[in-house]
């Protein structure tokens, strides 16, 4: 989360970060800052550092170029799935000035559900309370397995709902939604949500 620098700040100081291990989730997403345009996993040991430092692969794991590719494949995807959570989608057209691009790439979904097919899980009767562990621990597949089983737990236990990726096309900073009646819209009413309102606000004196 670093490279998002003071945005990433601001949002924590508002509304913290999402209860483990639903935080892998966040974290994972977040790799990706859109705003300032620095990915943290640009290579396979970046991705082996960022896995090893939250114990999903252990010190000697490994990494081919494919699982480097579905683990990038399977961060878009969670992003857009992650969308679907907001109660209001971002507005359209979702192109800005500068021809960058919304951040939530919707046909991402299907490339995750296609990844999940493959990422086996199976129930653990031996943890307190069981719950569902990757068939494949120890590699990177099993790290994508494990973290969708983390959606999955999440699901369950009602927090899913809460996490969710800014309104603002260009951002979509992932964030966890604090308030009581979950209705936060940015990651950042500091930053993105004044900057949404202002840009609303030129839009509409320009029409008039």
């Amino acid at each position: 989360m670093a490279g998002h620098g003071a945005q990433a700040a601001s949002f924590v100081e508002e509304a913290g970060t999402a209860p483990l291990p639903l935080r892998w989730v966040e974290e994972l997403i977040n790799t990706h800052s859109l705003v300032y345009r620095v990915d943290l996993l640009r290579t396979p040991d970046d991705l082996l550092d960022w896995l090893r430092a939250r114990d999903l692969v252990p010190a000697g794991a490994n990494c081919a170029p494919t699982e480097f590719d579905q683990v990038i494949r399977a961060r878009e995807g969670l992003r857009a799935l992650v969308a679907a959570n907001n109660a209001a989608a971002a507005p359209a057209p979702v192109r800005l000035a500068d021809d960058t691009p919304d951040g939530v790439v919707t046909q991402m979904r299907d490339e995750l559900a296609d990844i999940a097919r493959a990422a086996p899980l199976v129930l653990d009767v031996a943890s307190t309370p069981p719950r569902l562990v990757p068939l494949a621990p120890a590699t990177v597949g099993g790290a994508v397995a494990a973290l969708l089983g983390m959606v999955a737990e999440s699901v369950a236990s009602g927090t899913w709902s809460r996490l969710k990726v800014c309104r603002k096309p260009g951002c979509r900073w992932a964030y966890y939604d604090h308030s009581r009646n979950r209705a936060r819209t940015w990651c950042s009413m500091e930053t993105c949500g004044n900057q949404a309102k202002a840009h609303a606000f030129r839009q509409r004196r320009t029409v008039g």
